[in-house]
């Protein structure tokens, strides 16, 4: 069921736009204080500029972009008005009064505009603070092209013109059951990704294991059922044990040891078929980095080299208290030279062995460093050592009897056999030759200890040199990596190894073994997988079935809601609406139907309404869509661009005096725009109770952009007239546009003239100008003076001669000159409002 909430009161207060589509440099305010607003332009004024800025203010988008279609380069820069300085602002603002009578300035800067694929970025600021949305004020916006509360001439018929798909994307969005969609898509998609969930390592390592003779306990295994991860380990393990004494003949003390067991005789089977263990390769470990000695030897070098041999002796001297501390020649304890050791002597001899800490330390480091490489060097050796085969120990005797075992095999398994003997041999001798030269190595890295021991320079030629060795241990690790014979070999061995064991299943149930953990882990999520893969399932049926139930309540009031609607534009006809319905039992499809009646009495035919209906039916039922969708997502205004098209002239009526007036009723602010000057007429007189605002688009300087003025006055109402006989092919009907622009002529004439007089002190109204002169030629002299300009005077006085003719039979102006009038009386009261602004009279 849809329950509306009480419409909130917020309100339209006032719009300001610059640089907008039409609207150019001049910065535009409109004064929107009233629950109607009627704006009337001719084609090419901005009125649909007007609908779009108001849609671009609440969504940040334009639906001209996403509807119309073509290619997104076709739109570049098209929010931007034409005419407009690449730099300058382009806006939208209004002021919104929320329910608490309190007005908040919301103002959307358009940051860019649309360029090829690319969208327009805009940034959207209530009282300056930055928003991402308008809906904390009651302006809401749905998912889809028509987002917010504006009906423009494009979305008029999107909802009517789209696939039935999409179509029920829509007013699926629009009846707030895009979330129950939404939740059932990800319930799908999880299902799907429970349903390729990989098999793991484990498992299919038991599906191996039920292939061969054990499979009984495999299936034990996976028909295990028990309430948590531990006791599903412990039941798995009583299994693979009792499996271990079935092969083995014998219990086992524990998992590990079985593993052990089964481990050793799988290896004891391979070996009396063929010894494939024999031929593995092992890479030696990573060669140990070279000590760096460079420090030691920038230290010797600044130490006298006798001074660095005598250092123990000189500070063991110097560490007997009577030595280092004499104040007169002393016996030298290590020459025994009499009076040898002075205080200056000694003093010097402190100064060197200051010297020579640094000389300490390095050479105490240099030791330690190259004593640590031999070590690592000796066990590196020892690596490249055990990289080698064993197969390099076989004697004749077993050399022999391996060959017997291989023939049995294969026939080609012994030519294989002896070429990998051959390459073992190979690489033993290369590895050979990579150790010899790490002994020499390590004879150069003895030399270096022994130097920096007795803290002797280290000659130039006496560094510690890897290019031979480097160059020996790159060709054996090539050879041990690259693809050979003992690979060959392997690939041709372990397939028969395997066949031949398979079947009793020993190899398997070890494999099993090693990957028990896995295996439970795998095997108890697999379990909940499937209760949770049924229970997903049976909520993507029950949700599929809900939603269905939920459309078709939705539906019903959306239904009820559009035929309301209809009834107020198109009253008491046959052909009508029936509602909006799912296409059979399905929910991804909806249809719209119309209800067919021979008379009044009869019962209706359903109907496709987009096969049945006409161009205005069509063009009524995309606006009553419109509407319902604005009642059932509480818009808090409407904004109806041309809502009845000049083509369906009948229902102008019906629309204002039903439609409109159940919208004011309702509590929605309605802005309508037409091009139609009865409707506008209409929807005013009509609605006079509701206090409307009217304005005429005009757009006299395509940089300055569009501007309203507001005609709620006489002089707007006169223009408005106007337009009625402006194009009309006949004398008759240009002379009504004759009276309409004499009186407005007239009526701007007397404002001018008591504006003025007031303002020199003398209070005048416009009545009291009527009493002095009323017809349009006694009203010009007294208006002389007050012209603004020698243009204004001109203009002033052609305007009766070419008007008045129209009130004679003798012809009537043409629509040329009339519309040339038209400008002038426009051109006049903008200067004079702009002059006067509130202060002219009216």
């Amino acid at each position: 069921m849809v329950v509306l909430k009480t419409r909130q009161q917020m309100r339209l207060e006032w719009l300001e736009i610059r640089g907008f589509r039409a609207f150019g440099s001049e910065a535009r305010r409109m004064d929107l204080t009233s629950n109607l607003i009627v704006v009337h332009a001719g084609n090419s004024q901005g009125k649909t500029s007007l609908a779009e800025a108001v849609e671009f203010l609440v969504t940040g988008r334009s639906s001209r972009r996403d509807l119309f279609g073509g290619a997104k380069a076709e739109y570049n820069e098209s929010l931007r008005n034409a005419h407009l300085p690449a730099n300058d602002p382009v806006w939208v603002a209004a002021g919104i009064r929320n329910d608490a009578g309190i007005i908040r300035e919301v103002r959307r800067e358009l940051v860019t505009d649309f360029s090829g694929a690319t969208d327009c970025d805009s940034r959207l600021t209530v009282d300056g603070e930055e928003v991402s949305s308008l809906s904390f004020l009651g302006i809401d916006t749905i998912e889809g092209a028509i987002a917010a509360p504006v009906l423009l001439q494009h979305t008029l018929r999107y909802v009517l013109s789209t696939e039935p798909k999409q179509r029920a994307t829509y007013f699926k969005a629009l009846l707030a059951l895009s979330d129950l969609d939404l939740f059932r898509e990800r319930v799908r998609a999880q299902a799907a990704d429970l349903e390729h969930v990989s098999t793991g390592p484990g498992l299919l390592s038991l599906q191996r294991l039920s292939q061969t003779d054990l499979a009984a306990f495999a299936i034990k295994i996976q028909q295990l059922d028990v309430p948590n991860r531990e006791t599903l380990r412990v039941s798995m393990e009583q299994v693979l044990l009792e499996a271990g004494t079935d092969v083995l003949g014998r219990e086992s003390e524990s998992i590990s040891h079985l593993i052990e067991t089964l481990d050793q005789l799988v290896r004891e089977r391979n070996d009396l078929v063929f010894p494939l263990n024999d031929f593995i390769v092992a890479l030696p470990t990573e060669f140990p980095p070279v000590p760096d000695l460079s420090t030691y030897i920038e230290e010797i070098r600044r130490a006298d080299e006798i001074s660095a041999t005598l250092l123990p002796v000189l500070t063991a001297v110097l560490r007997v208290p009577e030595i280092a501390h004499i104040d007169q020649p002393v016996d030298c304890p290590v020459c025994l030279t009499a009076d040898g050791l002075t205080p200056e002597r000694v003093k010097d001899i402190q100064t060197r062995l200051r010297d020579t800490t640094q000389l300490s330390a390095a050479s105490s480091a240099a030791e330690n460093a190259v004593r640590n490489f031999r070590t690592h060097l000796q066990t590196w050796a020892n690596s490249v050592k055990n990289s080698i085969p064993s197969a390099t120990a076989w004697d004749h005797t077993r050399e022999q009897a391996v060959a017997s075992a291989a023939a049995g095999l294969s026939t080609e398994i012994p030519v294989l056999l002896t070429a990998a003997l051959e390459y073992v041999r190979r690489i033993a001798a290369r590895a050979q030759e990579v150790v010899d030269a790490a002994r020499h190595v390590d004879a150069t890295a003895a030399e270096m200890v022994d130097l920096v021991h007795r803290r002797v320079n280290v000659p130039d030629g006496a560094t510690i040199s890897l290019v031979d060795l480097e160059e020996l241990l790159s060709e054996f690790l090539d050879e041990l990596s690259a693809d050979n014979e003992i690979v060959s070999l392997r690939t041709a061995v372990q397939p028969l190894l395997s066949t031949r064991l398979q079947s009793e299943g020993t190899q398997d149930l070890l494999d099993v073994l090693r990957l028990l953990e896995e295996l439970v882990a795998e095997q108890y999520s697999e379990k909940r997988r499937t209760i949770v893969l049924q229970r997903l399932k049976s909520a993507d049926g029950a949700l599929k079935k809900a939603i269905g139930t939920v459309l078709d309540d939705r539906f019903a009031k959306m239904s009820s809601a559009i035929m309301r609607w209809w009834g107020s534009i198109r009253p008491e006809e046959l052909v009508g609406f029936a509602g909006v319905k799912r296409r059979a039992a399905g929910a991804i499809f909806v249809n719209l139907v119309a209800a067919l009646q021979a008379d009044a009495e009869g019962n209706a035919v359903e109907r496709d309404a987009l096969g049945v209906f006409s161009d205005s039916q069509l063009n009524a039922l995309g606006l009553s869509t419109f509407l319902a969708r604005a009642e059932l997502v509480q818009s808090p205004f409407v904004f109806l661009d041309d809502p009845i098209p000049g083509s369906d002239g009948d229902h102008r009526l019906t629309f204002c005096q039903n439609t409109l007036a159940e919208l004011l009723s309702s509590g929605f602010q309605v802005i309508v725009t037409t091009y139609d000057p009865k409707l506008a007429e209409l929807a005013q007189t009509l609605n006079e109770s509701w206090g409307p605002i009217t304005y005429d688009l005009t757009l006299l300087n395509v940089a300055e952009g569009t501007e309203p003025v507001q005609s709620s006055d006489l002089f707007s109402n006169y223009m408005l007239q106007g337009e009625d006989g402006l194009n009309a092919p006949t004398a008759v009907g240009r002379r009504g546009a004759c009276t309409a622009y004499r009186s407005a002529a007239e009526r701007l004439a007397k404002q001018i003239i008591a504006t003025n007089r007031t303002a020199s002190g003398i209070f005048t109204s416009v009545t009291d100008v009527e009493q002095e002169a009323t017809m349009l030629g006694d009203l010009i002299p007294l208006l002389g003076p007050f012209t603004l300009s020698a243009d204004e005077k001109g203009k002033w006085q052609v305007i009766p001669k070419v008007l008045n003719p129209g009130n004679h039979d003798d012809g009537a102006p043409s629509t040329i000159e009339l519309k040339q009038i038209r400008g002038n009386l426009r051109q006049i009261a903008k200067a004079h409002k702009q002059k006067w602004g509130r202060d002219l009279i009216r």
